[in-house]
């Protein structure tokens, strides 16, 4: 009996052994599985994060191709200011035709904004169709202001013939019009309307056709514009108007009589002072000496005197100067000590054209302590236009 019993003892401690090993085995298998199971997941999430980066290069490589280069953008924006100069164009010319006078003389000055060439000449186009007929003068003085800054010489036609407009206005703007297109054909019809002025009594036509005639270097008129100088009828604006008029020509026949007007006591000084600047643009170097000698004899003046011929005195020192007579040096330099700064700063604007070393020193003293700003910068500019370095923080 205790054998059988010892037997079933063994017999349940046997099982109960079996029982532990297979738990323990499937504790075991558990583990195992739970690690292969967070391998594949972390390995499937690896490749969901690779796909999402993957996909996310792919959008942004669109984008950047979708994107516009500089070029393109520049590209496009000159597409725009092209598109809205059409619009513009097309505004000032349905404005020209169909607005009331102050817009349509607006949109006529508006074509001078344009950058096209083509669209330019589309409105010039317009305006030498329409001005011929134009009756209202403040319109057709704008347009012939306008197609001249434009210099449309298909515009000299009809320029030419609103000489004959009548509005002084509309004439005064078609002579300096001829002038700026140098329309030399009009030089036949100017002459004979000057010759028609008269000169007894100022007017601007008359003032606009002696410069603009002057100018075109129209040597024809020289006879006629020292007679119209001698006659003591004509006035003293236009009589100092013609000694520039010789001046302009450039035609050394006009010498003498003009260093007879400078050598006058008796004439005016504005005249003489003018006859002087005129011996200058001549090129009469060979006067140089008479206008020392006038100079000179200015500075032996009294007091008094000697400021009422001052403005003369310096006319004579430019004339000096534009012909490169270096005698204008002392004059100049003493100019620049004047009390009077309009006086230094006409001092020094003759320095920069005269361009003489010698002046170098008393401009960069100018430069740096004269009491005028305007004196300071006109002896910098000075200095610079003579190739001296100049501190450009002054």
């Amino acid at each position: 009996m205790k054998r059988i019993l010892l037997t079933f003892i063994i017999l349940l401690i046997s099982l109960s052994l079996v029982y532990s090993q297979e738990a323990e085995k499937k504790s075991i298998d558990g583990v195992g599985d739970s690690s292969r199971n967070t391998s594949i997941e972390n390995k499937t999430s690896s490749f969901s994060n690779e796909t999402v980066k993957d996909d996310k290069k792919s959008i942004d490589t669109s984008l950047d191709q979708k994107k516009p280069t500089n070029e393109q953008k520049k590209d496009i924006l000159q597409d725009k200011k092209t598109e809205a100069e059409k619009k513009k164009t097309e505004w000032i010319k349905k404005t020209i035709q169909y607005g009331i006078h102050d817009d349509r003389i607006e949109a006529i000055k508006s074509a001078l904004t344009l950058k096209d060439s083509s669209l330019k000449n589309e409105i010039i186009n317009l305006l030498d169709e329409l001005m011929p007929h134009e009756t209202n003068p403040e319109v057709k003085r704008t347009a012939i202001t306008v197609v001249s800054e434009l210099k449309s010489s298909s515009s000299s036609s009809w320029i030419i013939a609103s000489l004959n407009d009548n509005s002084e206005e509309v004439k005064i703007a078609a002579v300096y019009a001829i002038d700026t297109l140098k329309a030399t054909e009009a030089i036949p019809q100017l002459i004979s309307i000057l010759k028609d002025q008269k000169f007894t009594e100022n007017s601007n036509f008359t003032e606009a056709l002696i410069r603009t005639l002057g100018k075109l270097k129209t040597t024809q008129l020289i006879e006629f514009a020292i007679e119209r100088i001698k006659d003591t009828k004509t006035t003293d604006n236009l009589r100092q108007l013609l000694i520039l008029f010789l001046g302009d020509l450039e035609d050394i026949s006009s010498k003498d009589f003009l260093l007879e007007i400078l050598k006058d006591k008796d004439e005016d000084k504005t005249l003489r002072s003018y006859a002087a600047v005129a011996l200058a643009k001549i090129g009469a170097k060979d006067t140089a000496g008479d206008i020392l000698e006038i100079i000179q004899e200015i500075d032996n003046y009294p007091v008094n005197k000697r400021k009422d011929y001052y403005s003369f005195s310096m006319y004579c020192t430019a004339a000096l100067v534009k012909m490169g007579d270096s005698n204008a040096i002392p004059r100049l330099m003493e100019a620049l000590r004047s009390n009077n700064a309009v006086v230094r700063l006409r001092a020094v604007e003759l320095m920069k054209e005269l361009k003489d070393k010698r002046t170098i020193d008393i401009l960069k003293y100018k430069m740096q302590y004269d009491p005028s700003p305007k004196v300071q910068k006109a002896a910098k500019d000075a200095l610079k236009e003579m190739g001296e370095n100049v501190d450009e923080s002054k």
